[in-house]
C-alpha cells in the first residue's frame, strides 16, 4: 500500500466515514503529489497521441456480462443517475477490461462491472453529504448488490473497495484486481492516463456510442461541492493539489 496505508480502502472508510486524518491528510496529499510527477508526462502524451496509434487492445469490442447481477447494476445506475455518470461509468468499464487485456491479468468481469458502475453512485447525494466521503453509498449499494446475487463476501467486498479507493491517486494490482482495474478505467476516461496503451480508434469507437456530454465539467463540478461540504475528504485535498488542472489536460475536452 506504500505511503498511502489503509487510506481509501473499505475498512479505513467505514471506519472514518472517509474523513482523512491531519496525518493522512499530509500523507495522501505526498502521494498525489508523487503520482502527478509521474502522470502528467503520461497524460500530455496521451492528449498529444490522442485519435493515433494502434496494436493495443479494442474497448469497443467488449461488452458487459451477460448476467443478473450487471443487468441490476445497469437498471439502478438509468434510474438514479444522469445520462453523463452513466454513460462514464460504462465507459470505465470498457476501459478497465481492456487495461485487463493490456496487462495480462484475468479479470472478474462482474465484479468489475458492479464497481464501476456504481463507482459514481453517491455523487446524487453530493448535495446532502456533510459527514461522509461520497464513495460510501456507492460501496453500501455495492455490497447490497453482490448479497442479494449470493456473491461470496470477499467478491462483493473488492467491488466494493473498488468504489472506495477510486479517489486515490494509485491504486496497484497487489490492492486487488478488480480495484486496480476500475481505478485505472477511471483515471482514463477522466485524464487518459494510460491511454495510450488501448488502440485509439477503439477509445475514439467508445466515446461515439457513449458519448461524454460533459461529464468532466458535471462530475469536476460535484466533486468540488463535495470539497466543500466536507473539508476533511479525498475530494478537497484532490482539488487542492491540481486536480482541475488534471480535468483540463485530459485528451479529450467535453
Amino acid at each position: 500500500m506504500g505511503i498511502l496505508g489503509e487510506i481509501g480502502t473499505l475498512t479505513w472508510t467505514h471506519r472514518t466515514n472517509g474523513i482523512l486524518g491531519r496525518g493522512e491528510r499530509a500523507r495522501f496529499v505526498a502521494a498525489v503529489l508523487l503520482e502527478q510527477g509521474r502522470g502528467t508526462p503520461r497524460v500530455l502524451a496521451a492528449r498529444l497521441r490522442a485519435g493515433r496509434g494502434r496494436g493495443g487492445p479494442d474497448p469497443s469490442e467488449l461488452t458487459p456480462p451477460n448476467s443478473q447481477v450487471a443487468r441490476e447494476a445497469m437498471e439502478l445506475c438509468g434510474a438514479e443517475l444522469s445520462e453523463p455518470v452513466v454513460e462514464h461509468s460504462y465507459r470505465s468499464y470498457l476501459y478497465a477490461r481492456a487495461l485487463a487485456l493490456a496487462e495480462g491479468i484475468e479479470c472478474d468481469e462482474e465484479a468489475t462491472f458492479v464497481g464501476a458502475m456504481l463507482h459514481d453512485w453517491g455523487i446524487k447525494e453530493i448535495p446532502a453529504l456533510r459527514d461522509r466521503c461520497f464513495t460510501l453509498p456507492g460501496a453500501e449499494q455495492a455490497l447490497a448488490l453482490a448479497e442479494a446475487n449470493g456473491w461470496a463476501p470477499a467478491r462483493g467486498d473488492s467491488a466494493a473497495e473498488a468504489i472506495t479507493l477510486h479517489l486515490n491517486p494509485t491504486v496497484p494490482a497487489a490492492q486487488g484486481t478488480v480495484q486496480h482495474l476500475v481505478h485505472d478505467g477511471v483515471l482514463l476516461d477522466v485524464v487518459g492516463l494510460r491511454a495510450p496503451e488501448l488502440d485509439a480508434g477503439g477509445i475514439r469507437r467508445v466515446r461515439d456510442r457513449h458519448p461524454r456530454m460533459g461529464f468532466n465539467r458535471i462530475g469536476g463540478g460535484a466533486l468540488r461541492e463535495h470539497g466543500r461540504n466536507v473539508p476533511g475528504c479525498r475530494s478537497r485535498a484532490l482539488f487542492q493539489t491540481g486536480f482541475g488542472l488534471a480535468l483540463r489536460l485530459g485528451p479529450w475536452q467535453d
